[in-house]
């Protein structure tokens, strides 16, 4: 068999495979899995986050009303907040542009 004819016959079976497998259809939906997952997973942080407020109110003082507290005491806008063992830890901005970080007892509502 001849180098030319060889490069024939592999091309050739080349184009018969390329030709017999099919083409994988354009996922336009992917956009929309995406979007359903964020939103799962934005439930999911919805519902722990009620679930640990409710945890924090049986205890005493829940975390939004730590933070209202904090925020009418400092006058300053609350940056983030979170509950670690009993406690809340919320960071503020204050208006003198300073941040505070605001520890306050989830029990007795006592802030340092």
């Amino acid at each position: 068999m001849t180098r030319k004819t060889l490069m024939v016959c592999l091309l050739t079976g080349l184009l018969a495979l390329t030709a017999a497998v099919p083409v994988a259809a354009r996922r336009d939906d992917w956009k929309d899995d995406r979007r359903e997952d964020r939103r799962e997973a934005r439930r999911d942080d919805r519902a722990d986050r009620s679930s640990r407020r409710e945890e924090s109110r049986r205890d005493g003082m829940s975390l939004d009303e730590a933070v209202a507290r904090v925020r009418r005491d400092t006058g300053g806008r609350v940056l983030s907040a979170e509950a670690r063992d009993g406690r809340y830890r919320i960071k503020v901005l204050l208006p003198n542009g300073a941040v505070r970080v605001v520890n306050v007892d989830a029990r007795s509502g006592r802030m340092d």
